[in-house]
């Protein structure tokens, strides 16, 4: 209802209250592109709206873009909808989705908000991921925290690391955390979360993972040591250079892999679980336990958590449950 609300007012104000017309997808004509509506449990709700500045003057569409806020406070003030803080971003390419380098300039209200999640506080910005069903994301947390395993004496890299929600919430059971991310307004507000929770252990870097993996292992697991990564990438799944860097860096001998798109998981699988060959070099990982979330309630999406294993933490594996 919140999301609803203030695109039903964003709208009423492109239709009603000012000049410039909406994207047209099909000739790129237009201005208003799209809105995004993130809100959270303690009721604070962000409004972006996206918008090309290839077919106006920029005095027009920085005008109406005044007139916009102006319109929309006075439409929270009213109680029609919730707003906590507003910004806005130019996106002039053709695809919908605006690239991580695109600007969001602030208008109005607070630069941020906050969510809890397993007595954590995690501050959102509008360009950073985080899980949009926040009880569904205590559990997987809870879960990824339980398979990582890690003890007070291995190092957990935690690789596309968002705001560092993950990281954050199993770093009192991990020596330390180094968190990855390309994002780096991300990094930013990961840097931020791990200071208001007082975590102490946990580092992060921007970058690319198959460059910062091997930066990671250099400097916080000791020569002879072994560690576990956690990836959680968007729905493409990890590039197939951070694949192979999973795979060819044998400190890693444990991933707890996140996916928000099962189907696409199984050409993951391949690449990090195939026999050792010229297309996958490295030990292979072993899947060793699996389980789904359901994360998107009535749809037939689901987050999938798998357990890959190899080398010595195998081993060990393998003769507790007697089968070494």
């Amino acid at each position: 209802a919140v999301a609803l609300d203030a695109a039903r007012c964003v709208k009423d104000f492109i239709v009603n209250h000012q000049p410039l017309a909406a994207w047209g997808m099909d000739h790129h004509t237009g201005v208003w592109r799209q809105v995004l509506v993130r809100h959270g449990r303690g009721g604070d709700a962000m409004v972006v709206v996206q918008y090309s500045s290839n077919n106006a003057k920029e005095e027009e569409i920085q005008a109406a873009i005044a007139k916009m806020s102006v319109f929309l406070q006075g439409e929270a003030a009213a109680g029609r909808m919730k707003l906590s803080s507003l910004y806005v971003q130019e996106h002039n390419t053709i695809s919908n989705k605006a690239g991580d380098d695109a600007k969001m300039v602030h208008v109005w209200g607070e630069e941020f908000f906050f969510e809890s999640l397993l007595s954590l506080r995690f501050r959102i910005s509008p360009a950073s991921f985080f899980q949009v069903n926040t009880t569904g994301a205590e559990v997987l947390n809870g879960m990824i925290r339980d398979w990582a395993a890690a003890g007070d004496d291995q190092v957990v890299l935690d690789v596309c690391c968002g705001t560092g929600t993950i990281g954050i919430c199993i770093s009192s059971r991990a020596k330390k955390v180094v968190g990855i991310e390309m994002c780096v307004p991300a990094v930013v507000d990961a840097q931020a979360n791990a200071a208001a929770n007082n975590v102490t252990n946990c580092h992060f870097l921007a970058g690319k993972a198959e460059q910062k993996i091997k930066e990671a292992i250099e400097e916080h697991v000791p020569k002879g040591g072994s560690c576990v990564a956690v990836v959680d990438p968007p729905r493409d799944g990890l590039h197939k250079s951070v694949l192979s860097t999973l795979r060819k860096t044998p400190e890693i001998e444990r991933i707890v892999y996140i996916s928000c798109n099962h189907v696409n998981f199984v050409g993951q699988a391949l690449a990090l679980c195939s026999p050792n060959c010229g297309r996958y070099p490295g030990v292979p990982f072993e899947p060793v336990m699996a389980r789904g979330v359901d994360l998107f309630p009535h749809t037939h999406h689901v987050e999938l958590m798998v357990l890959l294993e190899r080398g010595a933490t195998l081993q060990r594996r393998r003769a507790a449950e007697g089968l070494g």
